[in-house]
């Protein structure tokens, strides 16, 4: 053996002496010393790969395996070393194509825990559940001490929703590892679908005191709090989450619903205003938003955010609805009308549109429109007492007093207790002359609504014109604090006809 040669394999000697130690900065240097003497050594370079992958160099870890294998591009070793570099790295498609070039060149390597783990996590990577499944369990059969396996193992099977299954290798991942987070942490989320609340909620807490500083931790404690009831914690979960990752969208969100379940409507419209700043195209937090904007009666902003939520999902009947019911409250009645046609163009079957359209053709005085939707409305879902409430109104306006009288007798047989109807049928009666009638009608209408001042300002009229002065001044004390407009209307008619 020459000189030259006896030098390379004591460099190499030394350098593998080096990485038993654990000293890998000193092992390169001595296999760099032996290529200087062997460039060709694919022995050599592997070792150089393998030291930077063990320092966490991971692209200089690429370099070595790659000149590896331009020396012998069969080197199933190589291969199989890049794979593992490439997913410390974040390139999982080109893990996996070089892990499967290892199992090809020398299919024993698939006997190892050590290359099936990370085949495993690249495939998982990927989104390639079911095949990430079955080499996960390859890697728990071939190390079945391996907590990391089992946790990779429950992590598959909870994410195709085997949520049976998972529970065993995760509660086997924390028994072989308590200190194990990411088992914690799973464990929780498997035993949250099962039903298991408290249970869940212990294994975030677990999670929590063993990552603190996990943002995801503390909100999937807020999860769990929020389930079991405890809203006041769930906050305290999710704002510790937010402080520890201020753009985390997700947990604004929960934290909104938690604020709405403690009647903090301000808080939670904040939280969801954040969210939806964090991310324009969370569709939850805007229709959420839209909801609880509704809600607080602040319509003029609801309608914008109805409208954003169309445009992400531009198929949905039930969001056109909400931003023609947020249309009408602001009295943009054409625009509402225009919404829920949209909504029938989707559902053509969808009732509660043609009643709506019949609604806004009537604020609109298009009263012959009003009555084609409103009996649409009927034909679909004919015991609806709010479409003939509607079509009353439109033949009233017609003055078709006997068709509108038979639209409010059909309404009143099918919801007895409907105060507009009783208000409206006082209405016609009153514009009819028949003024007893009114004040029956009328009086019926304030007893299932008393503090409606139309009501009290038309019974005050009605009195008045069947000559009952006294009764007519009853309903202007009752109208005072109620509406000053309207009790001031009643006194000025009720002064005109006495004077």
């Amino acid at each position: 053996m020459s000189t030259k040669s006896l030098k390379a394999k004591w460099w190499s000697w030394l350098g593998r002496w080096k990485v038993k130690r654990g000293d890998y900065g000193s092992a390169i240097l001595y296999f760099q010393r032996a290529i200087s003497l062997f460039p060709d050594s694919v022995y050599a370079q592997s070792y150089i790969g393998y030291c930077y992958s063990a320092l966490a160099q991971y692209e200089e870890a690429v370099k070595a395996f790659d000149h590896a294998l331009q020396i012998k591009p069969d080197s199933a070793y190589a291969h199989a070393q890049l794979g593992k570099a490439f997913m410390h790295l974040g390139n999982s498609q080109a893990a996996v194509d070089e892990l499967n070039r290892a199992f090809r060149i020398q299919p024993s390597l698939k006997n190892s825990a050590a290359y099936q783990g990370p085949f495993a996590s690249a495939l998982a990577e990927l989104g390639q559940i079911d095949k990430a499944l079955d080499a996960y369990r390859e890697t728990a059969r071939l190390d079945p001490k391996s907590a990391e396996a089992q946790v990779g193992l429950g992590w598959a099977l909870l994410s195709l929703k085997k949520y049976d299954e998972a529970e065993q290798p995760l509660r086997e991942a924390i028994r072989l590892d308590p200190d194990h987070a990411a088992a914690h942490k799973n464990l929780g989320l498997v035993l949250h679908e099962l039903g298991k609340t408290t249970e869940a909620r212990e294994e975030y807490e677990e999670n929590v005191r063993l990552k603190p500083g996990d943002a995801d931790a503390q909100c999937c404690l807020g999860l769990a709090c929020y389930n079991e009831k405890r809203f006041d914690e769930a906050v305290a979960a999710y704002l510790e989450g937010i402080k520890l990752r201020p753009d985390y969208s997700e947990a604004y969100y929960n934290l909104a619903l938690a604020y709405e379940e403690l009647y903090r409507d301000d808080d939670a419209l904040a939280a969801y205003r954040k969210a939806v700043s964090l991310n324009a195209d969370y569709r939850s937090a805007l229709q959420n938003l839209g909801v609880l904007l509704a809600k607080m009666g602040k319509y003029d902003d609801a309608i914008p955010v109805w409208k954003r939520v169309i445009d992400l999902k531009p198929d949905d009947p039930t969001v056109r609805v909400s931003l023609g019911w947020a249309l009408g409250k602001t009295g943009k009645f054409r625009e509402a009308l225009h919404a829920y046609e949209s909504v029938v163009e989707l559902t053509p079957d969808f009732a509660a549109a043609y009643y709506n359209i019949g609604l806004f053709h009537w604020h609109l005085h298009e009263y012959q429109q009003s009555i084609e939707f409103e009996n649409k409305a009927l034909a679909l879902e004919p015991e609806t007492a709010e479409a003939y409430c509607v079509l009353g109104l439109s033949f009233a306006a017609l003055g078709e007093h006997e068709h509108a009288l038979e639209a409010y007798e059909h309404a009143l047989k099918l919801k007895p207790d409907f105060s507009e109807t009783w208000h409206n049928l006082g209405e016609l009666y009153l514009g009819m002359a028949r003024y007893e009638d009114a004040i029956q009608s009328l009086e019926k209408a304030l007893q299932l609504r008393p503090t409606v001042s139309d009501t009290h300002h038309s019974l005050g009229l009605a009195h008045l014109k069947a000559g009952n002065t006294a009764a007519a001044f009853e309903q202007c004390e009752l109208l005072h604090g109620l509406d000053s407009d309207k009790e001031r209307d009643l006194r000025d008619q009720i002064a005109q006809h006495v004077g």
